[in-house]
């Protein structure tokens, strides 16, 4: 009997960890709403417009290597602001980069929220 509980038990640790370590797409969303919205007063849907990506693929590979391909392509797209806020607020954040990435990943996927 007692193995069972203590399974059950690990069982729900494991589930608790698991969740906390992937990324969130409402807090992405949070996020973006936050430092790029506001501050930069550009849509989720235009700045994944203006970044060329069609798929989440594309969009991933953006995301390599500390976020930097992400910035160049912002920079030439002219989003400058935006180009620098990713980089001060979300570059040096691994969770709040992965945030990020997972949001923009459902913007690709039609995930848009309402209002945009």
């Amino acid at each position: 009997m007692k193995f069972f509980r203590n399974a059950l038990v690990a069982g729900v640790l494991l589930a608790t960890v698991t969740t906390a370590v992937f990324a969130d797409y409402n807090k992405g969303y949070k996020y973006y709403q936050r430092y790029i919205t506001h501050k930069a007063n550009l849509k989720a849907t235009k700045f994944v417009k203006d970044l060329g990506v069609v798929t989440p693929d594309q969009l991933k590979a953006l995301f390599k290597d500390n976020a930097k391909p992400l910035i160049e392509k912002l920079k030439k797209a002219g989003d400058k602001k935006a180009a620098e806020i990713v980089a001060k607020k979300f570059a040096k954040s691994k969770s709040k980069l992965k945030d990020l990435e997972d949001f923009l990943v459902g913007i690709v996927n039609g995930k848009i929220p309402a209002g945009w």
